[in-house]
C-alpha cells in the first residue's frame, strides 16, 4: 500500500514571519512607484516648460511656425499627388483627321470620314500630357483589304497605354476600288492676281507640258470637269517670272477632287506687260440746256488721260466721255466732274477733270438727204424701205453757230434697229439719229419709216 503524504502545517510563528515579509515588499514597491511617478511628472513638466519657452518665445516662434508649415505642406502635397494620380477623368479632344493606310496605292478608298471625334479617359496627368502634345494619330488600317466593301475599325497610334480612347465613330464602312489612269489637258488659274499692281497685265502662261495623267477609280474620273495649274502671283511682280504651279482637278461645280495627278506640279513661265493708252477726254451733255442756249466751247485742265487695261480692251477705247446734265448749265461756269473708267479698264491716270464751259445762243441748220441704214438684222431676212417711203431723211442740227456749221453729212447716222423683227412682213419702225459731235443735238422731222422684210429665219 502506498504511504500517505504528511501535510505540512505552519506554526503560528511562521505565519507571522511570512506576513511581515509580504508587508515589507509591498511598502518597498509603493515607495518605488511613488519615486517613478515623481520623476515622470518632473520630466513632463520640464518638457512642457521647454515647449512653452520655445513656442511662445518671440525669438524662436517664427522659426517653429515655418518648420511646422513646411511639414504640413509636404505632407498634404504628397497625399494630394497620390490622390490625383488615382483619379480617373474624361476629356473630349474634338475632331481629329483620319489617316488611311493601304498596302497598294493602286486602290481608291471611299466612305472614309475626314475626321472623327476623340474622347480620352485616364489619370489627370496622362490626359494633360496628351492634350499638350497631341502627337497621336487616328488610323484606318486597310493593309490586308482588297477591292470591295469592308467594315474597318479605327485605331489610334502613339497614344499612352494607360489612356483609354473612345472614337466616334469607332468603325466605318468603306469601299475599295482599283484606280484607273486617264490623260487630261491642263488649263490655268492665277492665284492672288488681284494683289498685284493693276497697271500690269499677265500674259498667257507657257506650261512645261500641256497634259497630265490623273489616277483614280472610274467613277471619280468621270466626274472630273477640268484640270488646272494654279500659278501664284507675287504682289510685287513687275517683270516676267517662272514658278512651280500645283496641278489640281475640279468637278463641274468647282469642287476640288482628291485624285492622284502625275506630275502634280509643272513649271510655268509668265510674261508681265504694262499695256496703256493715251485717250482724249470729251464732253457729253445729256438733255436740253435751258434758255435756248448751247455750248459754244469748253476747256479742260487736261485733254488726255492714260488708261491701263488688257490690250484687247484698249483697242476698243478711243475716248473717255464725261457726261454732264445739260439742265445744270444755266450760264458760263467752271465745274469739276469725275472721270469714269470704262469697263475692263483697271487704272486711269486721273479721276477728276476741271472744265470751263462757255454758252451761246442756239442756232439751227438742216442737213438734207441723210440715207437711212439698217442695223442688227437677223440672218435670213432682207429689208427694204416700203414703196412710197423715202430712203433718206432731213436732219435738223441745233447748237452753237460755229459748231453746227462744221458738221458734215458723213458725220451723221440715221438707222433702224431691226433686232426685234423675226419674220417677214411690213413694219413701221422708229428712226434713230446720231452725230459725231456731242455738243450739237439732232432732230428728225419724220421720226419713223415704213419698211418691208422678206425671207425667213432658219430653225435652229
Amino acid at each position: 500500500m502506498a504511504k500517505k503524504k504528511k501535510k505540512t502545517q505552519l506554526s503560528s510563528e511562521g505565519k507571522t514571519e511570512l506576513a511581515k515579509a509580504i508587508a515589507e515588499k509591498s511598502q518597498t514597491f509603493a515607495r518605488t512607484y511613488a519615486n517613478v511617478e515623481i520623476k515622470v511628472g518632473k520630466f513632463f513638466r520640464w518638457i512642457s516648460g521647454w515647449l512653452d519657452k520655445l513656442l511662445f518665445n518671440q525669438k524662436h516662434g517664427k522659426v517653429v511656425a515655418l518648420i511646422l508649415a513646411i511639414l504640413f505642406y509636404v505632407t498634404f502635397n504628397s497625399q494630394g499627388a497620390n490622390f490625383l494620380e488615382n483619379v480617373k477623368s474624361a476629356e473630349d479632344l474634338g475632331e481629329f483627321p483620319v489617316s488611311q493606310v493601304l498596302s497598294n496605292q493602286a486602290y481608291e478608298v471611299s466612305g472614309l470620314p475626314e475626321t472623327v471625334k476623340v474622347r480620352i479617359i485616364g489619370d489627370l496627368t496622362d490626359i494633360k500630357s496628351v492634350k499638350q502634345q497631341k502627337n497621336f494619330k487616328v488610323i484606318a488600317n486597310m493593309t490586308d483589304l482588297t477591292e470591295g466593301t469592308h467594315e474597318v475599325k479605327l485605331t489610334t497610334e502613339a497614344m499612352p497605354a494607360r489612356v483609354e480612347v473612345v472614337l466616334e465613330p469607332s468603325t466605318v464602312v468603306v469601299t475599295i476600288k482599283k484606280k484607273s489612269i486617264r490623260r487630261f489637258t491642263v488649263g490655268y488659274d492665277f492665284v492672288n492676281r488681284q494683289q498685284m499692281d493693276s497697271i500690269y497685265d499677265l500674259g498667257e502662261p507657257q506650261l512645261q507640258q500641256g497634259e497630265v495623267l490623273v489616277r483614280s477609280d472610274s467613277d471619280t474620273l468621270d466626274k472630273i470637269a477640268f484640270v488646272k495649274a494654279l500659278i501664284k502671283v507675287d504682289k510685287d511682280v513687275k517683270t516676267d517670272f517662272e514658278t512651280k504651279a500645283n496641278i489640281v482637278a475640279y468637278d463641274a461645280d468647282g469642287n476640288l477632287m482628291k485624285v492622284d495627278i502625275i506630275p502634280d506640279t509643272l513649271k510655268a513661265s509668265v510674261k508681265v506687260t504694262k499695256p496703256s493708252k493715251d485717250v482724249p477726254i470729251t464732253l457729253n451733255p445729256t438733255g436740253v440746256i435751258p434758255n435756248d442756249k448751247s455750248i459754244e466751247s469748253y476747256k479742260l485742265d487736261k485733254d488726255h488721260v492714260t488708261i491701263y487695261a488688257k490690250q484687247s480692251v484698249l483697242d476698243n477705247i478711243n475716248e473717255i466721255p464725261i457726261t454732264i446734265p445739260a439742265s445744270t448749265l444755266t450760264s458760263d461756269r467752271e465745274i469739276s466732274m469725275p472721270i469714269i473708267m470704262p469697263n475692263g479698264v483697271t487704272k486711269i491716270s486721273s479721276n477728276i477733270a476741271n472744265i470751263s464751259i462757255k454758252l451761246t445762243d442756239t442756232k439751227e441748220r438742216v442737213i438734207r438727204d441723210v440715207p437711212i441704214a439698217f442695223k442688227n438684222s437677223i440672218d435670213g431676212l432682207n429689208f427694204t424701205v416700203a414703196q412710197g417711203s423715202s430712203s433718206s431723211v432731213d436732219v435738223t442740227v441745233k447748237g452753237a453757230k460755229d459748231i453746227i456749221s462744221k458738221i458734215k453729212k458723213e458725220e451723221l447716222q440715221v438707222y433702224v434697229d431691226l433686232s426685234k423683227i423675226e419674220k417677214a412682213g411690213t413694219y413701221e419702225q422708229p428712226l434713230i439719229v446720231e452725230g459725231k459731235n456731242k455738243l450739237a443735238t439732232y432732230v428728225l422731222k419724220n421720226g419713223s419709216v415704213k419698211m418691208t422684210a422678206t425671207g425667213s429665219v432658219a430653225d435652229e
